[in-house]
């Protein structure tokens, strides 16, 4: 499912070794969300997050299916 979400947005996408993952990285989002207009980056935001690491990259034309 991975490669086709990477296929799909033409993004890389990237995993944790974390349980809910995902919902992880959609309350970091929200987090941005709460505090962006303060000038926090998410970058900022998400310094303190566990590691993550790539896990797929878009397939060679893709964006054009």
């Amino acid at each position: 499912i991975s490669q086709v979400l990477s296929d799909v947005f033409n993004a890389p996408v990237y995993t944790m070794d974390t349980a809910n993952s995902a919902c992880l990285g959609s309350a970091y989002r929200a987090i941005h969300g709460l505090v962006a207009e303060t000038g926090v980056s998410l970058a900022d935001v998400v310094k303190l997050a566990p590691e993550s690491r790539l896990a797929v990259t878009p397939t060679t034309g893709a964006e054009e299916v």
